[in-house]
C-alpha cells in the first residue's frame, strides 16, 4: 500500500530489509548490539546518543540511498547471473522525496 501511495504522489520507493537496522551505528558504522527493550542508541565509539526508533529511521534512509546509488550497476549483476533475493524476508518500504 505504501508503494502505491508513493507512486501516486510521484515518489520513488526503495524496499529495504529493516532487520537489525538499529544494530549498526549510522554515524560511524560501529556494530552496537542491543536488546529490544533498550530504547536509546548509544555508540561508545563516536559518543552519539539518539532515540532508537529515530536512529533506525535514519539508518533505513541511509540504506535506501545506498541501494539507490548502487542501482546503476544492476543490469551488470543480472548479466553475470547474480540471483536476487526470493523476497521471503520481511521488508519495509522507505520513500525518497
Amino acid at each position: 500500500m505504501l508503494i502505491v501511495k508513493a507512486e501516486n504522489a510521484g515518489q520513488e520507493t526503495i524496499v529495504v530489509n529493516p532487520q537489525k537496522q538499529s544494530q549498526n551505528c549510522s554515524n560511524c558504522g560501529e556494530k552496537v548490539p542491543k536488546k529490544l527493550p533498550e530504547r536509546t542508541h548509544y555508540c561508545a565509539n563516536c559518543c552519539i546518543i539518539i532515540d532508537r526508533d529515530l536512529f533506525a529511521e535514519h539508518d533505513l534512509g541511509n540504506a535506501a540511498i545506498n541501494i539507490k546509488n548502487r542501482a546503476v550497476g544492476h543490469s551488470v549483476f543480472k548479466a553475470r547471473g547474480v540471483r536476487r533475493n526470493s523476497g521471503t524476508e520481511k521488508r519495509e518500504a522507505y520513500a525518497i522525496p
